[in-house]
């Protein structure tokens, strides 16, 4: 099936290089913080029922949603475009994007509806929570479980200790967000099935041993994201700086390993004292900062990367995929509160996992491309070298690029035939590092 022609007019707003940069930083900050407002306020949703309830907590809830509307908008139309833009042929890519899509809209329906019940009836069904959960989660779950599988089938060709440990995570995170969608609809079978102005949220107080297995399914899936992303991106620490990498590396393990005892054990937990407030709002920051952390990470080695080559701009997605998924990922709803704060979060789950699979797998499979290329292209250097070796240096090095570059495009090409992406090495790119592997063997007597 051959995929449509690109619009002949495409509105600056959604181009490579105008998304790439500041507005689609802006675009996502905007996001970010609407998001983090909404979903702190229904984790404080019990303390304040009164307040909720007033026309400005409406007006402020109906805000959100509008922003989250129209940046959910320019962020599907990015990653399209970013698609086309690197002529991705995966058909399945192509289908999953449209499906996001619809979901995502869908889900937008939902909560449109709640806000007109609200607006018309001051009161809203609970079911569109569970609707709207169900769906978030199970786009989440399916992400998940279609990335793993991708990472295990890749992992079979290739023997790759990071593509394995990237695919071990994304199991966690299935059975992380399967657990969190029985949890989150368990506790809405225990609400009224209409939620009335002046309901007070109601949450959980006695954790049950699945609330112990999803928190050590999200500890699992933190830690070997971690590990493997520090894999991913380990290319770049030349480039990036070798102490500038630990830092932006270590501190999202550095922060975890403070935040998961003073939270997770117990000893920095809501309690019921005159702080209590306070203490719940620090402990649902803590996986948004987590989440920023992880982003800020991918970010930083993207930027140091040639401006508009594949692996640049799905790191990209990928940064950004992060720092939504842990804060929409951390989102709760089930406390059903008057209006519904928690759900415009819980709706961009499943659009977040979709910027990881997008991002994650492809940026992966761009790096291992290039460092696939790269190792065939040293290779025939040091061959063709030997061959060359008696006639004079400026002459093979002529020679050399001569027979070397029309085999490295054959690579290149074979290798985006088969994933469906283009590698980020041009032809400049070729040539520079043919000049390097060349520099490395002029320092060795015996070639």
């Amino acid at each position: 099936m051959r995929l449509p022609d690109m619009p002949t007019r495409v509105p600056s707003v959604i181009t490579v290089s105008t998304f790439d940069g500041r507005k689609l930083l802006v675009v996502m900050t905007i996001l970010a913080v609407a998001l983090t407002v909404e979903s702190s306020i229904g984790y404080i949703a019990d303390f304040l029922p009164e307040q909720l309830a007033s026309i400005g907590s409406i007006a402020t809830f109906i805000g959100i949603f509008a922003v989250s509307m129209v940046t959910q908008y320019f962020i599907l139309a990015f990653v399209d475009y970013n698609n086309k833009s690197h002529k991705v042929r995966t058909r399945l890519l192509h289908t999953i994007h449209k499906i996001v899509t619809i979901i995502q809209y869908l889900l937008a329906g939902i909560i449109l509806l709640v806000i007109i019940q609200i607006l018309l009836a001051q009161q809203y069904n609970s079911i569109l929570l569970e609707l709207a959960i169900s769906i978030s989660y199970g786009l989440w779950i399916v992400m998940f479980s279609l990335l793993a599988k991708a990472f295990f089938s890749w992992y079979r060709s290739k023997k790759n200790l990071m593509i394995l440990i990237f695919a071990l995570s994304m199991i966690a995170y299935v059975v992380n967000g399967s657990l969190g969608l029985y949890n989150q609809l368990d506790e809405l079978s225990k609400r009224n099935l209409v939620i009335k102005i002046g309901d007070v949220a109601v949450f959980s107080e006695s954790p049950s041993s699945v609330d112990t297995v999803y928190q050590i399914a999200s500890s699992v899936s933190y830690v070997l994201t971690w590990i493997a992303s520090v894999m991913l991106l380990r290319p770049y620490i030349e480039k990036f700086g070798k102490v500038r990498f630990w830092i932006m590396m270590g501190a999202p393990m550095i922060y975890y390993l403070i935040e998961f005892p003073l939270f997770s054990l117990g000893f920095f937990t809501p309690s019921e004292d005159s702080n209590a407030m306070t203490n719940i709002l620090i402990f649902s920051l803590s996986a948004v900062f987590a989440g920023i952390l992880f982003g800020v990470a991918f970010l930083s080695i993207a930027r140091t990367l040639k401006f508009g080559t594949a692996a640049r701009n799905y790191m990209i997605i990928a940064a950004y995929g992060f720092v939504l998924f842990y804060i929409a990922g951390s989102a709760w709803t089930s406390q059903a509160a008057y209006p519904p704060y928690g759900l415009i979060s819980v709706s961009f789950t499943g659009l977040s996992c979709y910027l990881i699979y997008n991002g994650l797998y492809f940026s992966a499979v761009s790096i291992s491309q290039d460092m696939t290329l790269r190792q065939s292209i040293k290779k025939s250097v040091m061959e063709q070298s030997k061959l060359l070796h008696n006639i004079g240096t400026a002459e093979m090095e002529n020679e050399i690029q001569k027979q070397l570059l029309p085999a490295a495009r054959k690579v290149s090409e074979s290798m985006s035939d088969k994933t469906g992406i283009e590698t980020s090495m041009d032809e400049n790119d070729i040539k520079s590092y043919m000049q390097v592997v060349l520099k490395e063997l002029r320092k060795k007597p015996n070639l």
